[in-house]
């Protein structure tokens, strides 16, 4: 049976796709989603916990093990962290990074299903503290209308305890499948008003809205299956 990861994933790849370089896309060359100004951000801060602890490539016993942060980001394993690793990517390696960055950092194991692959997915594509956020005022929504008692969320973007109570809170008066659809009117309200303040993002809007609406069926899928 599938993790609740694979399951998240399986719907996030069919929409990173291969290799793209549109010249209106702030992320620059992108493969299987994987974004060259997201791995250079990755690769300078890792640079930076290494200079904070006084560790350097030469004597580091990390370098070359999975522990080495830097290992991961260099794709096509030449030495440094450049364009040519985003075209090195594979679908494999980008599950390996998305989870690491997105899935596990925003400790979407313990929400329930719909909601996991919701956050997770929009985490993707457009960054874990909006995702969080567009989360966090669906929760806070559907809480203050279903839950007996109720104390609203800061909608900070920030995925710490509560968040995650009041998502198992909802998942136990059967309303985490609404709340994921409500998180989704978030995003793709987003989308619009992104697109009307950017022109050179309306480009990028008809793709945005149909994940939406795939996402939206997918969840329907998932929960025909509970």
């Amino acid at each position: 049976m599938p993790t609740a990861f694979e399951r998240a994933h399986a719907f996030t790849a069919r929409w990173e796709g291969g290799l793209v370089d549109h010249p209106d896309d702030p992320g620059g060359i992108t493969n299987h989603g994987v974004s060259f100004r997201w791995v250079k951000d990755l690769a300078e801060e890792a640079r930076r916990r290494c200079r904070q602890e006084d560790r350097r490539c030469e004597n580091c016993a990390r370098q070359g093990g999975p522990r080495c942060e830097m290992q991961a980001l260099d794709m096509d394993m030449d030495g440094d962290v450049d364009a040519d690793d985003i075209r090195a990517c594979t679908k494999e390696q980008a599950a390996v990074l998305f989870r690491q960055h997105f899935w596990d950092k925003l400790g979407c194991d313990a929400l329930p299903l719909p909601l996991a692959v919701t956050l997770y997915d929009g985490a993707v594509n457009m960054g874990p503290g909006r995702a969080v956020r567009q989360l966090q005022a669906a929760l806070n929504l559907v809480g203050e209308n279903r839950l007996d008692i109720f104390e609203p969320l800061a909608e900070d973007g920030i995925m710490g305890p509560r968040t995650r109570e009041v998502a198992q809170a909802i998942a136990h008066i059967d309303a985490d499948f609404y709340t994921a659809r409500q998180s989704l009117r978030q995003r793709d309200a987003f989308y619009r008003q992104l697109a009307a303040r950017r022109p050179s993002m309306q480009a990028f809007l008809n793709g945005w809205r149909n994940r939406v609406k795939a996402l939206g069926d997918y969840l329907a899928e998932l929960e025909r299956e509970v």
